[in-house]
């Protein structure tokens, strides 16, 4: 059973933007951050230690609904979760979050399936017609993400903080075996209506100063299922691949060819 919420719930909701990181220089970022946001502290909160595992069936029936289960590991608490993504043109207002229930590290989706699919259609109004149990059922683990990387804190002169985090992402398709890693910038910031003007500061600091980091209008879950999904080359061209299944680009390959041909040459002179 559920271990219930043995964590505090927060008052309002919360709100995450993600950056893909072009030049992974957190110094630097930081320096640019924190030089142009005014009267604002940045405090360092420590190490970022969490794996994110999304469960969908083997036809990703949720996925593709927009419908995101998911188990978050902590050190302090493991829980599941539900994302609906409502709005795939409006990243500030595309999602809808709902806290489904504290568990056990091994536990799964589908030793919970009437307790989720109830929490799915309470958060969701009971917009769905299918049989929510029998999907849950069949859900299994789809992307694991290991995340790693410094959290840090934004305080402002009134008092509102947000939450800022360079990560590591070890992403893994559970299917597939097929492994990335990628670097990703984040801000959390909770939606209270009182501190819109703090939120607004912080994004237009970022997106000014800070070049580096490109925002992505995907949340994590998209930004992983992305990297590890493999490339299809054009019809008819075959497309060579590293140690890690990842393709090698023609250049590259093009260059190695002709470096062969020439120690050929040499050798037969």
């Amino acid at each position: 059973m559920f271990l219930g919420d043995r964590g505090t719930p927060n008052k309002f909701a919360t709100r995450r933007y993600n950056y893909d990181i072009l030049i992974d220089n957190e110094k630097m970022i930081l320096s640019k951050i924190a030089k142009n946001l005014g009267f604002y502290s940045i405090i360092y909160t420590g190490k970022l230690n969490k794996v994110e595992t999304v469960y969908d069936t083997d036809k990703n029936l949720l996925t593709g609904a927009g419908l995101i289960i998911r188990k978050i590991n902590t050190k302090s608490r493991t829980y599941f979760s539900l994302i609906r993504v409502s709005d795939v043109n409006q990243v500030s207002n595309r999602e809808k979050k709902a806290f489904l229930g504290e568990c056990e590290p091994k536990d799964q989706p589908s030793d919970f399936p009437v307790q989720i699919a109830d929490a799915i259609k309470v958060a969701f109004n009971n917009l769905f017609a299918i049989n929510v149990v029998d999907i849950v059922k069949h859900c299994t683990a789809y992307i694991i993400t290991e995340m790693s990387g410094n959290t840090y804190k934004i305080v402002s002169g009134t008092g509102y903080e947000a939450e800022m985090s360079f990560e590591t992402l070890k992403v893994k398709d559970a299917r597939t075996g097929r492994k990335v890693k990628i670097r990703n910038f984040s801000l959390d910031f909770e939606l209270n209506p009182a501190y819109e003007k703090e939120r607004e500061h912080i994004l237009h600091i970022v997106d000014r100063y800070c070049k580096e980091l490109v925002p992505l209008n995907r949340n994590r879950f998209e930004v992983a299922e992305v990297a590890v999904r493999p490339r299809v080359p054009a019809e008819g061209r075959t497309v060579a691949l590293d140690e890690n299944g990842n393709p090698i680009a023609p250049e590259a390959d093009e260059k190695k060819g002709k470096k062969k041909k020439k120690d050929k040459k040499k050798i037969e002179g």
